[in-house]
């Protein structure tokens, strides 16, 4: 017997052998595709209308600088398009009320700092200065987390991108008072909202000068939505991108 007859005789034998698929069975796995197909056109339709957007547009425009420097800094580019989406809605004109300018919403302070090290001169004026920018900023925030895991680094990052890293610290602070990790973003971020001058009592167990190094801290809900509202866009971006 020939070794390819061998082997039809073998496959002939698997198949008639095989149980048929039960109805069931058969319905579950065509419910399955179906889901499957709905997800999938559900996605072109979500990307379809992201496009047409305002912001889909802009992005379209920023992204080969989003791109270029996400990856020089070790970012997913998508992660940065999501939060330029919450810090300016991709309004490069955008200008908060306490003087942060453009797509990354750079204070004046901060774009001072980032001019001397990156040796940029426009960063409000220049929005491929302001994406540079703030992608550098938003690394070294990154780097001052070493012992979290990447997520986690990730989103205390952005915390400190948005309050101040001193902020975050003292919350860290606190988490560890209450013998609770300071890398993880879930377990810090509660004890931002305890950084108020309210809090006193706490502060005093938990600091000789019984208040915090970095000061009060009454903007905490500000910093957890923006966040958990980067977050929560990046898997969307992640799933549409």
């Amino acid at each position: 017997m020939t070794r390819l007859f061998l082997i039809f005789l073998l496959n002939l034998l698997w198949f008639s052998c095989r149980p048929e698929p039960t109805a069931q069975a058969v319905r579950q796995n065509a419910a399955a595709d179906s889901s499957v197909r709905l997800a999938d056109s559900a996605v072109v339709l979500r990307q379809a209308e992201l496009y047409d957007s305002r912001i889909g547009q802009a992005l379209e425009r920023h992204k080969p600088v989003i791109k270029k420097y996400a990856k020089h800094y070790g970012f997913d580019w998508r992660l940065i398009a999501a939060q330029i989406v919450q810090e300016s809605g991709f309004r490069s004109d955008a200008q908060s009320r306490v003087g942060a300018k453009g797509l990354m919403q750079i204070m004046p302070g901060t774009a001072q700092e980032l001019s001397r090290e990156l040796a940029i001169d426009y960063i409000f004026m220049n929005p491929r200065e302001n994406i540079t920018a703030g992608i550098y900023h938003l690394k070294k925030q990154y780097r001052m987390f070493p012992a979290a895991d990447y997520d986690n680094r990730i989103k205390l990052a952005l915390a400190s991108y948005n309050s101040g890293i001193g902020r975050v610290f003292d919350a860290q602070d606190i988490s560890r008072h209450y013998n609770r990790s300071a890398n993880h973003w879930e377990q810090v971020k509660p004890y931002l909202a305890t950084l108020k001058k309210s809090d006193w009592q706490l502060h005093l167990e938990v600091w000789p000068s019984g208040v915090p190094p970095h000061g009060y801290f009454n903007g905490y809900n500000e910093t957890i939505n923006y966040v958990d509202n980067i977050w929560h866009l990046y898997q969307v971006y992640q799933r549409l991108l």
